[in-house]
């Protein structure tokens, strides 16, 4: 559909074959194949819009339609197509919500919908990396201090672009703390959050370490990459000390080994 849309737009005479556009000509019997290239008149143009509008149920040209899948239903054939996913404008959420929200117990959370949060009756926030350590927040051996947080999924598709939207217009006094596993990904989603301003950390013991996987370490090379090159405050001890180890220590493990947490701030 983006091809089609690109093709009409930008009224193209012709487009480099490949498998799409292959199913494309195919689905249509629209263009003609010259050498490695699919070439369109103007009236061919004209006849794949109107044929692609009449099998997608919107103008191609146009593109699709805004909105989320209720929304474009209204008018598209296939409502998957939508923009806006299902987990788009969305975060799921424990600890302390702020009213009206309910309180919950504390294996349980709530899939809000950002409208629904009133972020000015939100003291603090803690990120967690993982869905199983975010459902477990309650046991782990967390510092007092953040007792009162509301405690965010990071998420991934959707719900981490809720995450990263929640975060980009969190007022500004809201203290925000991170909390990964301890490895060079872990570290490298914090530092890139829109805000993280303190990081939750494992006191390390020769137990935790023994726990902690050379290999996943070495698989991020990535992250290792993009650390050494990143200005990263007081955080560049934390990056020193996980280069030392190259292990890579999981929130499970810090769990399962009663790890007690502290906080590391960014600045």
């Amino acid at each position: 559909m983006q091809l089609v849309h690109r093709l009409l737009r930008d009224e193209l005479d012709s487009v480099k074959c490949s498998s799409t556009w292959n199913e494309i000509q195919q689905a249509f019997e629209m263009g003609e194949i010259r050498g490695r290239r699919l070439h369109f008149n103007a009236e061919q143009r004209r006849e794949l819009r109107a044929l692609a509008h009449q099998a997608w149920g919107f103008d191609p040209r146009a593109g699709v339609p805004e909105g989320n899948r209720r929304q474009v239903a209204a008018s598209v054939i296939d409502e998957k197509i939508a923009r806006e996913r299902p987990d788009d404008q969305h975060v799921l959420v424990k600890g302390e919500l702020p009213a009206p929200l309910p309180r919950l117990m504390p294996e349980l959370s709530l899939r809000v919908p950002l409208a629904a949060l009133n972020l000015d009756a939100v003291s603090q926030l803690v990120v967690v990396e993982n869905l199983d350590s975010f459902d477990d927040w309650y046991a782990f051996a967390a510092p007092a201090e953040l007792a009162a947080s509301l405690v965010l999924y990071r998420g991934h598709g959707g719900l981490a672009r809720g995450t990263r939207q929640l975060l980009s217009i969190l007022p500004e006094q809201i203290p925000v703390t991170v909390f990964p596993d301890w490895d060079p990904a872990g570290l490298r989603i914090a530092h890139t959050l829109p805000r993280a301003d303190v990081l939750l950390l494992p006191d390390l013991n020769e137990h935790l370490l023994a726990k902690g996987s050379r290999v996943h370490f070495t698989r991020q090379h990535q992250a290792v990459k993009y650390l050494d090159n990143a200005e990263l405050g007081e955080w560049g001890a934390v990056w020193d000390r996980m280069k030392a180890a190259q292990v890579s220590i999981k929130q499970q493990h810090m769990l399962a080994l009663g790890a007690r947490l502290r906080q590391v701030a960014r600045y």
